[in-house]
């Protein structure tokens, strides 16, 4: 079950340092076009809240301790910008995060791995969204 809580470990801390869970606590500038990303913002962040904590029931299942929250510096200066120029971060910052789901493997505890591809799909979906309403930034990124 090591092996397990060291994953869970892993997914807990990239979940920590995704942007979006900062966004929810700095809440950017919002312009009207940026309406549509500022609810599908709002919607990965609750989502980030609760994969956080089943991750963390998870790791204290399998008699672990799961690790304390560390941010990124890289996600400290997001205060007074758009949404707007932050999107491309955003979607970027899914995109790892879906990458690091994948390549988690199996942990051997038939329940975290459950959990990490329900998480995954989840991220999977948020991604298909932001797709959709950036196929333009895609390009470029």
């Amino acid at each position: 079950m090591e092996r397990a809580v060291q994953t869970l470990n892993r997914l807990l801390a990239a979940e920590y340092g995704n942007l979006v869970q900062r966004l929810a606590e700095a809440d950017p500038f919002v312009t009207w076009p940026a309406a549509e990303d500022s609810a599908e913002v709002r919607r990965m962040g609750e989502d980030s809240k609760r994969h956080q904590g089943e991750l963390i029931q998870a790791i204290i299942r399998l008699r672990g301790a799961p690790i304390p929250p560390t941010y990124p510096t890289s996600v400290g200066g997001v205060h007074y910008l758009k949404l707007s120029f932050l999107m491309p971060q955003v979607i970027a910052g899914v995109r790892d995060l879906v990458k690091t789901y994948e390549q988690a493997g199996t942990t051997g505890d038939r329940e975290a791995d459950g959990l990490i591809a329900r998480i995954l799909a989840d991220h999977q979906r948020h991604l298909a969204s932001l797709q959709r309403l950036h196929s333009n930034l895609l390009q470029t990124l």
